[in-house]
Order: C-alpha cells, then sequence, then structure tokens
C-alpha cells in the first residue's frame, strides 16, 4: 500500500484526517441529492432512476472524489486507487462475488430460517426485467461509489497515519455508521447489529482491494452482494403483497435478531457475518502470504 503513496509524504494531522474524511462523505452525498433534484422530474420512475444512478451519480461521484484528492488532499495518486481491469480476473471476481450471498441463502435455507414464498400474483418476463433494471441501477451506483469512497479515498487518508489493520478498522466502521441511516427504524438493538455488520462487511469489501490493489474488483463484489440483498430480485418477503413484487421470494422462519438482522434484514444476520468473516480471513491471509499487505 506504502507503493501507491507519493514519495515519503508527512503523515496527515489527526484533525486533517477528520477534516478530509467528512469532506469526501459531504462530497459523496451532496452529489447524491443534487443527482435526485436534477432528474425528479423524469418519467417513467425506472428511466429516471437509470439516468440518475447510473449516467449522473455515479460518474459525478467518482470524479468529483478524484479532483478532491488531487487539487485538495495532496498525499496520494489518486489514479493509484483505480488499478487495472483484466477480462480474467474480472470474471474470477465476478464468480467470487457471486458465491458469497448463493452461500448465504443456502445457510439461511439449510437451517430452515427460511422458506419459499408462493405468489398469489405471477410477475411477467417485462415487470421481472424492469425490477432487474432498477435494481441493478442502484446496486451499480452503490457498489462503485462506495468502493471509491470508502475502500479507496477514505482507507488512502488513513494509511498517510496508520497501519493498514486501523485503517481498515477505521474506514469499515465509518461505513457501518452511515448505514444507521437506511434503517426504517432505529433502535439500540439495530444499531449495534448495523455497526457490527458494517465493520465486517466493509473489512471483507477492504480486503479484496488491498488483495487485488484494484478498486473496480472489490466494486463487482459489492455491486454482486446488493442485487442479492437489497433489490427485490431474491428477497425476505414481509408480506404477500412483498412477495408478489419479488422475482423470488422467501419468508422467515425465525425472529431471533442474530437471524434476521433487525430493521437492516438478513446482511446483518448471523449467517452473512460469518460468511464475509471467513472471506475476509482467507484474503487478509492471501495477502500476507503474497506479500501484497504491507503493515
Amino acid at each position: 500500500m506504502a507503493a501507491t503513496l507519493k514519495q515519503s509524504p508527512p503523515a496527515l494531522s489527526a484533525w486533517k484526517i477528520i477534516l478530509f474524511i467528512s469532506a469526501c462523505i459531504g462530497v459523496f452525498v451532496v452529489i447524491a441529492i443534487t443527482c435526485d433534484v436534477l432528474t425528479s422530474w423524469i418519467e417513467p420512475k425506472l428511466l429516471r432512476i437509470a439516468i440518475r444512478e447510473i449516467l449522473l451519480r455515479t460518474p459525478l461521484t467518482i470524479y468529483a472524489l478524484h479532483v478532491f484528492a488531487a487539487k485538495v488532499i495532496k498525499i496520494y495518486a489518486p489514479s493509484s486507487i483505480y488499478g487495472r481491469l483484466t477480462l480474467y480476473n474480472t470474471c474470477k471476481w465476478m464468480i467470487y462475488g457471486l458465491l458469497l450471498p448463493t452461500v448465504v441463502w443456502l445457510l439461511y435455507y439449510l437451517l430452515h430460517l427460511i422458506a419459499p414464498f408462493q405468489h398469489t400474483i405471477l410477475m411477467n418476463n417485462a415487470e421481472k426485467i424492469q425490477l432487474l433494471v432498477k435494481w441493478s441501477s442502484i446496486s451499480i451506483a452503490a457498489g462503485l461509489t462506495e468502493e471509491v469512497l470508502f475502500r479507496g479515498h477514505l482507507l488512502m487518508i488513513l494509511r498517510s497515519r496508520l497501519s493498514v489493520a486501523k485503517s481498515v478498522a477505521i474506514s469499515s466502521l465509518i461505513f457501518s455508521l452511515v448505514h444507521i441511516f437506511m434503517l426504517t427504524q432505529i433502535t439500540p438493538a439495530d444499531i449495534v447489529i448495523v455497526v457490527f455488520g458494517g465493520i465486517i462487511a466493509g473489512s471483507m469489501f477492504a480486503y479484496v482491494y488491498l488483495y487485488t490493489k484494484v478498486i473496480w474488483y472489490a466494486a463487482i463484489v459489492h455491486i454482486i452482494w446488493d442485487i442479492f440483498f437489497i433489490g427485490k430480485i431474491t428477497a425476505v418477503a414481509a408480506s404477500q403483497t412483498d412477495a408478489n413484487q419479488t422475482v423470488m421470494a422467501f419468508k422467515l422462519n425465525t425472529k431471533n435478531l442474530l437471524f434476521n438482522g433487525g430493521n437492516f434484514g438478513l446482511e446483518a444476520g448471523l449467517p452473512c457475518l460469518v460468511v464475509c468473516l471467513a472471506a475476509a480471513a482467507a484474503l487478509y491471509y492471501l495477502s500476507k502470504k503474497n506479500k501484497s499487505l504491507l503493515t
């Protein structure tokens, strides 16, 4: 990681780290709000989402953070975050990305924690395609922008002063805290679940990046994860209406917070955390073994 920094740059002071991290998150939020306002007039809704997320928010966020890092932070070359994609590695990380949520869903099913929720009204192919386009657009934007922000710029800012382990932990903590605002209801238990789960998931994404030195591979894994867990492709349905609006619906057979993830959902459930923790540990071991992870 040290090789991605400029020659022996001075470590950022603690207050500058806080300031730069806050500014990066501010850029992220302001662009998201601006893009939402700029596209609010577009109909139909599906087209509005696709334009907002793919054509506006994603490139604007990545570009704005790049410029901010180059012109203001000036302690690392922002282009060093991106790395170089290859077809072979892209396919490999797509398979890896598909494997993670598949294992999680299988664990829930085999442990009898979920069961199929039958549709009373079947979705036609056009409706399925619309759902796929909608949630793929949202997932692609989230995966790309969040990885560039949290595992890219924030990790680099922290690495100017801290070790890899501390940088991963703090950036993952910030990542988890941001997700608290996505809760529909906020209780102390939900906050603990989301923070703990976010740290583990964030660490897993971080070690994908640290192992590959290519932020786009971490984004691929993140995108696929989100498609399986935040969209309506495969989802836990709370009612028959929800089930009818989901391609592959399941119902939960447990009310245990450890498994249902509270108000955040399965992403914060124990099977997800176990899979993410195992993946993070494996990537950490491989990084240390290949000497691609510098402490």
